[in-house]
């Protein structure tokens, strides 16, 4: 063998990786539905990868050295913002491939009003600035896939066309499943229920639901007893059907106020854990999600 040939063979392996990262772009989503998002996007044109556990709460998280490496590794960062994800602040602020999605132009983004106010064992909290649980939203879904797909587009130009096919095909799903949940879940009629924290406001807002009220605003914060006392009169009073639970969070205090009333629990998880990101799309986690509610209206 020459060298000549021998130095067009290794220069041929060198190149292999890199085409191979330039036409399917490595991905890495913080949290799985918008993982999700991201895979119904990329489809066989990128690999998606998430960087919490699914039994993890993005409102706490605590970055791993095998987190970081993963970041460092990652074509696209896409992330929820500095509103949700405060461990990644300043780990991404000098990175020019990441997508913060609520800083995203055009997104449908609510504020809480700063008037709410909730005891925390022995304190008052106020509730005010961005609600941050966009990827509970089917219009703010809708967004965030837009924006994944442009993102992809220009680190990827040669998938743009798929990308872009797959953002309709997208919104199409997206749309049927608005419609059918819309049909199903008959907010108007809807009965009262409680959630464990106040996260659900993009879908509720959606499919027209008003929840009776929530323990907490923050789930870092444990509910005071005034709160529970609250809630308590309230499913004493039959004023709601079920109380909802997380995954993520220990399921104690609620259980605790519900004991020995008429009240169900049913768990509600904002992160998708039964999810399969490798056979499922967000589609399956909308569905799941809007399950959950017509279980507690049963």
């Amino acid at each position: 063998m020459n060298l000549g040939f021998r130095a067009f063979c290794a220069a041929l392996l060198f190149s292999v990786p890199l085409l191979a990262n330039a036409t399917t772009p490595n991905v890495v989503a913080t949290i799985k539905p918008i993982a999700l998002i991201a895979k119904d996007i990329a489809g066989d044109k990128g690999h998606v990868d998430v960087l919490l556990p699914a039994s993890a709460s993005p409102h706490d998280y605590a970055l791993k050295p095998s987190d970081v490496k993963k970041i460092s590794q990652a074509d696209l960062v896409v992330w929820v913002g500095p509103e949700m994800e405060i461990f990644l602040k300043k780990l991404l602020s000098d990175r020019d491939n990441t997508l913060a999605l609520t800083a995203v132009e055009g997104m449908p983004l609510r504020s809480y009003s700063g008037e709410e106010h909730h005891d925390h064992e022995g304190h008052d909290h106020s509730h005010e600035g961005i609600d941050p649980h966009i990827w509970l939203g089917p219009e703010q879904a809708k967004v965030i896939a837009k924006a994944i797909e442009v993102a992809l587009s220009k680190t990827a130009p040669e998938n743009a066309a798929t990308y872009s096919k797959n953002y309709m095909q997208f919104v199409e799903q997206i749309n049927t499943i608005e419609a059918q949940l819309n049909a199903s879940l008959d907010g108007k009629n809807a009965p009262g229920y409680f959630l464990f924290h106040d996260a659900y406001a993009y879908f509720e807002d959606t499919f027209d639901l008003t929840p009776t009220g929530h323990f907490t605003i923050n789930p870092d914060r444990k509910p005071g007893a005034r709160t529970l006392i609250k809630i308590r009169n309230a499913l004493e009073d039959n004023k709601a059907k079920c109380v909802f639970t997380e995954p993520q969070f220990n399921p104690a205090i609620v259980e605790s106020v519900v004991k020995y009333t008429n009240t169900k629990t049913v768990e509600l998880d904002p992160m998708g854990q039964d999810v399969d990101l490798a056979t499922q799309g967000y589609k399956d986690f909308l569905l799941q999600l809007g399950g959950r509610y017509q279980e507690c209206f049963k």
